[in-house]
């Protein structure tokens, strides 16, 4: 007997997943993610290893470009931007669920890791 797959379902199978992403827009806006902090290997421009401050988002998102800045789907790992206040939060919490608050914006230059980054004005604990 054969079975019948309905429609909707093969319809949904066929959507990419970054199409269901949350839609957000660059700074100035301020916005809150939840994800994990981590130390991520990386490069500098110059080919040096190095590791940086990362969010790893629960969930990928979309941050929607404008005349000078490109969209970006599908964005699941951001480079933290962090002050001295913030890092030493970061070295406290890394390895764990947070939600980070703060400022995204593009990368600019090759000491960017990631296209997205984020400058976080807080990092809490999540429950």
């Amino acid at each position: 007997m054969k079975k019948l797959i309905p429609a909707a379902a093969i319809f949904s199978l066929s959507i990419p997943l970054s199409s269901f992403a949350q839609t957000y827009k660059y700074q100035p806006a301020v916005f809150t993610l939840q994800g994990k902090l981590l130390s991520t290997p990386g490069e500098t421009p110059d080919g040096k290893k190095i590791t940086f401050p990362a969010l790893r988002l629960q969930e990928p998102i979309t941050l929607q470009g404008d005349q000078e800045t490109r969209t970006e789907n599908g964005v699941a790992l951001m480079h933290l931007v962090l002050n001295p206040k913030m890092m030493q939060v970061f070295k406290s919490k890394t390895g764990k669920s947070v939600s980070v608050t703060g400022t995204m914006f593009h990368s600019d230059n090759g000491n960017h890791q990631t296209n997205v980054l984020i400058a976080p004005s807080a990092i809490t604990s999540m429950k």
